[in-house]
């Protein structure tokens, strides 16, 4: 019996590596198939960004890779200004940022002096011509938005609205007793406009933010000699929200990898989304997005599908606009946010049948 099990794996082995082959194969056909008739996430973002409510939370997953290269702190502070930035653009309310290495917290006190700094230069230049100064006929009214937290830690400094509001305010928030600097969620509730009463709440989620959060609520539990009756889903909902400093639950997570695959790996088949230890428990009804990623090489071939376009023969200029443009993510930098990467997150939101209610 044996020797026909043994023999029947020798006969299967040839087998089974030829449909591995094949489904790698038809994966390469499909994905290439797909890069040149699927319309570009910038043209969709152009058409529809305006009709597309906002979403409330948007999570970020900034990936780095195993061995760090050189280079991928200042992709990982690019890539957050940028999703600051257009978080801003598109009116989300609450932005948390998790890489689960401690990246973050090793360039943070540098990105909150960038922050600020980008936050200054850009309200200087949308500023007003300035009216001749009259005094005032009465009391003037603050039209700043009211706090909606108090500051429980130093505040860096930051730039001020005219009427006296700063526009960046910082909070640290421990996760337990014994916390530490690194073990902190930072919060920073950002002011884009002078006069704007819409704010962008950013978190900056530490490593211990994912598994720790859980057991300081057992303790806490515990020491309080709370009632298995009142652990309820609703109060560790709660109370969970209290510790990381969430308004509310992310409803579109975005999942960026600081580094790009090898070539090799580009063009086997895609892996599936991967959480990388952001905080589980805050996740609902949650749209997960995570860019394809498109096939090397592929948009060196932009500049004969653009001299198609501008050709003289009728025949030729049709079929340059029948193949769309590969996307090329690294054309701004390696390992940064690129705007497609945000574009295809923002479709995907669209589409969410929960949101919509289907």
């Amino acid at each position: 019996m044996s020797i026909l099990l043994l023999l029947l794996r020798i006969i299967s082995y040839p087998f089974f590596i030829l449909l591995h082959l094949l489904f790698v194969l038809s994966s390469l056909l499909l994905r290439t198939y797909e890069t040149f008739t699927s319309q570009s996430n910038s043209a969709y973002q152009l058409q529809d960004e305006r009709q597309i409510p906002p979403s409330k939370h948007l999570a970020l997953i900034l990936v780095p890779s195993k061995t760090r290269r050189k280079d991928e702190k200042s992709a990982l502070v690019k890539s957050i200004l940028r999703a600051i930035e257009w978080s801003g653009e598109w009116g989300v309310e609450e932005l948390s940022i998790w890489d689960g290495q401690g990246l973050i917290q090793s360039v943070l006190p540098n990105l909150m002096k960038t922050l600020s700094q980008n936050i200054t230069q850009h309200n200087h230049n949308q500023l007003p011509p300035s009216p001749p100064s009259t005094p005032p006929n009465g009391p003037t009214q603050d039209i700043s938005p009211p706090d909606e937290y108090e500051e429980e830690g130093p505040v860096s400094p930051s730039p001020q609205r005219k009427q006296g509001k700063s526009l960046v305010k910082e909070t640290r928030v421990g996760l337990g007793s014994g916390s530490r600097l690194g073990d902190e969620v930072r919060s920073v509730k950002i002011y884009p406009g002078l006069s704007s009463n819409k704010s962008l709440k950013i978190h900056f989620l530490p490593p211990s933010a994912s598994d720790e959060v859980i057991i300081n609520l057992t303790k806490r539990y515990v020491e309080r000699k709370k009632d298995v009756s009142e652990i309820t889903v609703r109060n560790v909902d709660r109370d969970i929200k209290e510790q990381l400093h969430f308004t509310s639950d992310p409803d579109l997570l975005l999942i960026h990898h600081l580094s790009p695959p090898p070539i090799w790996k580009s063009y086997l088949p895609r892996s599936p989304p991967e959480l990388w230890g952001y905080p589980f428990w805050s996740l609902r009804i949650t749209e997960i997005y995570q860019f394809p990623s498109p096939l090397p090489l592929l948009h060196h071939l932009n500049p004969l599908i653009l001299s198609f376009r501008s050709s003289s023969l009728p025949f030729l200029r049709k079929l340059g606009y029948s193949i769309a443009l590969p996307v090329n993510i690294n054309s701004d930098g390696y390992g940064i946010l690129h705007r497609e990467e945000w574009n295809g997150a923002i479709g995907a939101w669209s589409k969410m049948e929960q949101r919509l209610g289907k």
